[in-house]
């Protein structure tokens, strides 16, 4: 990568216009010409900036050195930050608003949002600074837009209003979540990616950034155990910047030994895939964990149905010294992973709002870890640290919602729970030559059904097979005793540990829809399907 000594060199009037046609480099690591009608030096991303519109909100003299703002603010900044700057200028420009005129920044601030107007006023401020631009806006001007009130956004709190949509997952989702993820994955249903992502926001509560920047590399293991690393995110001065500050935590075995055995998967099909892209016995460290399969400017319909293995670029050699921003999933892909399994046949619903569980919002499991480590009764700045907080200010926030508020809304929801929850999603048969696999010795377990899956898998049959879509539990089979099991086990359990004790709730509920399902079959002389 070659960059010219001009683009390092502070332009002045007269060399202004060679400076914003030589090409320079952006934040990511790319490079970009501020002459280009838009800017994407990010190909991870769907950003662009359309500088062009952007600068029509100032005079014409002004608008060359707005232009070489914005340039500069890409070196600084993501490109995703840029843009938002890049949008709020020329819907000023569309208004007629001029961000440089002390008289129009009121108009500006009834116009936009608080945010929107911050995105602004931090633009014009980084601008002010800026001191390798000649024209640059007055400390007058920003020191109004600093003076000027802001409009408060109207918000609902949704950690403390426990928003069913967009605030902390109650227990009772959590676990039903957790048991239905397991079972997706055990059966195959499930994709390995979609999985780990879901399993990282669950027990971590990290942002979504912050996870999508992991890499195999991330996953250790010594005589201390096994760790992951997580880096930060929204961070400033010499901490900022992709993957440059990271924090250590503690990982269970088993999800280890899973995504070692997903790294062997990845490396095999990566040598088959792209054998001259890279030493992919070195490189695979530094692939992520969810990746980038193509680019969306240059990828045709078929290839958007039917993404590629990972992303077919010269960058993948790089991979060997170090990650590469560009192989990483994007936002906006993680999104319509998400989407799809909120989408998938027999995806929990919510007991509070009889729809599927909204998972699409991120920020809730690090709203549900923050509130379920305040309940736990650890002080802020554990509870800052697990959520990669500086501080203890906006963790406070988890002290109001008491567990017995929680508590309350389980309690309200028990009596509809089996209905709602829908846990149990089998078929009961009448005996079992009507059942798939009944022919089958292997398949059958104990004297209460059949299984109907085509491979095995690891539930512990038959307690926790009640909620698993392949189970046929037979119509005169004694449920009622294996609910008492369930129950018996569920007390055991919570008497050592009342995290783990949870986890037998869903097969617990799925028991007694079916004991529910069988009475009223048999009251109604109707025969199993």
């Amino acid at each position: 990568m070659n960059i010219a000594v001009e683009a390092l060199q502070a332009p002045t009037k007269s060399t202004l216009d060679a400076w914003l046609n030589t090409p320079r480099l952006a934040k990511c690591g790319e490079v970009f010409t501020p002459t280009n009608p838009m800017w994407k030096p990010d190909k991870s991303t769907k950003e662009s900036v359309n500088w062009e519109a952007a600068i029509a909100c100032v005079s014409p003299a002004w608008q060359p050195w707005l232009h070489a703002a914005l340039a500069y603010r890409m070196a600084d900044m993501a490109p995703g930050t840029v843009a938002n700057a890049a949008s709020g200028l020329s819907r000023a420009a569309q208004a007629g608003l001029d961000p440089l005129n002390e008289d129009h920044l009121i108009a500006l601030r009834e116009r936009f949002n608080i945010v929107e107007f911050s995105v602004i006023a931090a633009f014009m401020a980084f601008w002010h600074n800026c001191e390798s631009l000649e024209r640059r806006p007055s400390q007058l001007l920003i020191d109004a837009y600093q003076a000027l009130p802001r409009h408060k956004r109207p918000r609902n709190d949704v950690i403390l209003s426990l928003d069913p949509e967009q605030g902390p997952f109650t227990q009772v989702e959590q676990d039903t979540l957790y048991q239905w993820i397991h079972e997706q994955f055990c059966h195959g249903h499930l994709d390995c990616e979609w999985y780990l992502y879901l399993r990282m926001l669950m027990i971590y509560g990290q942002r979504g950034t912050q996870v999508r920047m992991m890499i195999f590399g991330d996953f250790t293991r010594s005589d201390k155990g096994c760790k992951v690393r997580f880096h930060w995110a929204k961070q400033k001065d010499d901490e900022a910047g992709w993957r440059a500050k990271s924090e250590t935590f503690g990982l269970d075995e088993d999800l280890y030994n899973t995504v070692q055995a997903y790294k062997a998967m990845v490396l095999a099909q990566l040598w088959q895939t792209y054998p001259d892209g890279a030493d992919w016995n070195a490189a695979i460290e530094n692939v992520p964990l969810f990746r980038r399969k193509l680019d969306h400017d240059e990828a045709g319909p078929l290839e958007r149905m039917n993404p590629p293995f990972f992303l077919d670029s010269p960058l993948q050699k790089g991979l060997e010294d170090a990650p590469q921003p560009i192989f990483h999933a994007s936002a906006g892909s993680i999104r319509s992973w998400l989407l799809s399994i909120e989408q998938m046949e027999g995806f929990p619903i919510s007991p509070r709002t009889h729809l599927p569980l909204k998972v699409t919002r991120g920020h809730r499991f690090r709203h549900t870890l923050g509130t379920d480590l305040s309940n736990a009764g650890l002080d802020e700045w554990t509870m800052a640290r697990a959520l990669m907080h500086k501080n203890t200010q906006t963790v406070r926030r988890y002290r109001a919602v008491s567990p017995e508020l929680l508590a309350l809304i389980d309690a309200k929801m028990s009596d509809h729970l089996a209905l709602v929850v829908r846990a149990f999603t089998g078929i009961i048969v009448t005996d079992r030559t009507s059942a798939k696999n009944g022919d089958r010795a292997d398949r059958q377990i104990e004297d209460v059904a059949v299984c109907g899956a085509t491979t095995a898998c690891h539930l512990d049959a038959p307690d926790t097979c009640y909620a698993c879509g392949k189970f046929q539990p037979l119509l005169h089979a004694n449920h009622r005793a294996v609910l008492e099991r369930l129950e018996r086990r569920r007390a055991q359990t919570i008497a050592k540990d009342k995290i783990t004790g949870v986890l037998w709730d869903r097969a617990i509920l799925a028991c007694r829809m079916v004991i529910l399902d069988c009475e009223a079959m048999l009251r109604s002389g109707r025969k199993g399907e």
